[in-house]
């Protein structure tokens, strides 16, 4: 039934512009460069809206050099704002205050705040690819007939099912993404390729970053939690604005006895937190005390006005009390 409503909106709509979150990972991009694809298939006219650029492992997506910051509120004459992978109104990487039309809010996070005229959260779904997927399916294009196209779009949906699976390891995987995974590749989408984008293609740069962190690495909490940080001017250092720093947060988690793994970014206004868990800890619990969301395992947050120091000291109280320490 949602699907229906949403390819009704998409359908009579002329102008339609693509949001995702703020800081956006693998799931985000990809869902959204997915539709946006499948939009300018059907002869839509779509675009991007988002502060911030791809980061350097995404670039080889079809479309992602529209992600480059430059337009971050609707165009005139919008009529349909559709936000993908994004939980609450804060955190959308676009300015909104100005639009006075419809939204439609696509996600899988559990703490999404339905900001919608259609909401269509499924917290069943591994990744929004998922439900990107499925949407897109139901416009026609059954990615069967391995063209140009198809593979374009299959590449976005496999990327952000891989990235926010933790390649198929994670617990939110289910026969369902399994089954998308196998069309996709059938279709001729080249996963191996696309592992090697992702993971196998850090500039050195990159590699220098992540000794760096990992060098100042930090166990507290009975060494049941890994802290990581990135101080302000340090990406800047390595001249590595636009990279992902996903990949340094896991190194923490693949320590022995590390429940979770908590990565903080200095940046202009404040520090980015992202939080892992291994087993039990719920971090969403931990970001939404500050404003921030995600899943049970995977967290992000915001803390404004702050330094690492005191990010820190904040986000370990709470996480002492969730782990009963």
């Amino acid at each position: 039934m949602y699907f229906k409503a949403i390819k009704e909106e998409i359908l009579k709509s002329k102008r339609i512009g693509l949001s995702f979150h703020t800081s956006p990972d693998g799931d985000a991009i990809g869902s959204t460069l997915a539709l946006l694809n499948a939009l300018r298939y059907l002869g839509k006219d779509s675009y991007i809206i988002s502060r911030d650029v791809i980061s350097d492992n995404l670039s080889f997506l079809s479309l992602s050099n529209e992600i480059d910051g430059s337009i971050t509120e609707p165009k005139i004459n919008t009529d349909l704002v559709i936000v993908l992978d994004c939980g609450n109104v804060d955190r959308i990487s676009a300015d909104l205050s100005n639009y006075n039309g419809k939204i439609i809010n696509i996600d899988h996070h559990i703490s999404n705040e339905n900001y919608g005229f259609i909401n269509y959260v499924d917290i069943k779904a591994a990744s929004t690819c998922e439900i990107s997927y499925l949407l897109i399916e139901e416009f026609g294009i059954s990615f069967d007939d391995k063209t140009d196209i198809e593979v374009a779009i299959g590449n976005a949906i496999y990327t952000g099912i891989v990235t926010d699976t933790g390649s198929f390891r994670h617990s939110n995987v289910t026969s369902r993404t399994h089954n998308i995974a196998a069309k996709l590749i059938e279709s001729g989408v080249d996963n191996s390729k696309i592992h090697s984008n992702l993971f196998d293609n850090k500039p050195f740069n990159k590699v220098k970053l992540m000794g760096s962190v990992l060098s100042d690495i930090e166990l507290v909490l009975d060494n049941k939690v890994a802290i990581l940080q990135i101080p302000q001017g340090m990406l800047e250092d390595f001249n590595l604005l636009n990279t992902d720093t996903s990949d340094i947060i896991s190194v923490g988690l693949g320590i022995k006895g590390v429940e979770v793994s908590m990565l903080l970014k200095e940046v202009k206004d404040g520090v980015k937190g992202s939080l892992r868990s291994k087993n039990n800890v719920d971090v969403r619990k931990i970001a939404e005390v500050y404003g921030g969301g995600g899943h049970i395992k995977a967290a992000g947050v915001m803390l404004k006005d702050v330094g690492i120091a005191e990010a820190k000291e904040r986000l370990l109280k709470i996480l002492k009390e969730e782990m009963h320490l």
